[in-house]
């Protein structure tokens, strides 16, 4: 495989009405990793829906390409990509632990973006409202603690929850935990503000700080969330 910077493949920021997605998982992974790639948001429905995609079958983006080799489903890209890159545990059982943690990562996403589309989970937002209040309120009362508390918990089952989620070196989970808990704040901030969570709310300022994940939320490149999705 040549060392051509990676193409990622995903919806028009337009159509997401600024929200960075799903792909802000995998470009958290690049930036981190400061490996080049190339953003693909020309024809998406075209390609994904329409047939025109020529290269192992997909369903739906984000999807990575390089030469001959392509992948899809976010948490699949990302621990591909912390392997190739060193954003991987070191031993065995904390590989088969963080995709556990990578699984449940992306469960919540799952619901907190079906708050906002509780009628009608392909139409926009805006079309339901009102409708989709109740699921918001109960997402937010109920599922975020359970979440987040969760993940304050396997935080702390490492060095006492003062590094990361794995040994003592970054991992594609920490990245993909701090993208939700962005996500989180962005799109639930007095829901976020209003939970005991020390050591996670420490991680994720840690995190930010990182060199490479600073330059990145700081430059143009970086999309900030809508406010009319977890996404």
């Amino acid at each position: 495989m040549s060392e051509e910077p990676w193409k990622l493949y995903y919806y028009d920021k337009q159509l997401l009405q600024g929200g960075p997605g799903r792909a802000g998982f995998v470009r958290l992974m690049f930036e981190e990793a400061g490996v080049p790639y190339i953003e693909e948001n020309e024809r998406i429905y075209q390609l994904f829906r329409g047939g025109e995609w020529k290269g192992y079958p997909t369903f739906a983006p984000p999807l990575i390409q390089r030469d001959d080799f392509s992948l899809s489903q976010t948490g699949i890209i990302c621990k591909y990509l912390g392997k190739k890159y060193g954003l991987y545990p070191t031993n065995e059982v904390d590989e088969w632990h963080a995709e556990q943690v990578n699984a449940t990562i992306h469960d919540y996403i799952g619901e907190g973006r079906l708050a906002f589309h509780g009628k009608n989970w392909t139409a926009s937002y805006f079309a339901q409202v009102e409708e989709t209040k109740p699921y918001i309120e109960f997402f937010t009362k109920e599922r975020l603690p359970n979440f987040l508390r969760h993940f304050e918990n396997v935080l702390k089952a490492n060095n006492g929850g003062h590094g990361f989620l794995f040994g003592n070196n970054v991992t594609y989970v920490d990245l993909g935990l701090l993208h939700v808990l962005r996500a989180t704040e962005a799109q639930f901030p007095e829901a976020w503000a209003a939970q005991s969570l020390p050591l996670l709310k420490a991680f994720k300022q840690r995190m930010e700080e990182r060199p490479r994940i600073a330059a990145y939320i700081n430059s143009d490149r970086y999309l900030p969330f809508s406010g009319n999705s977890m996404m």
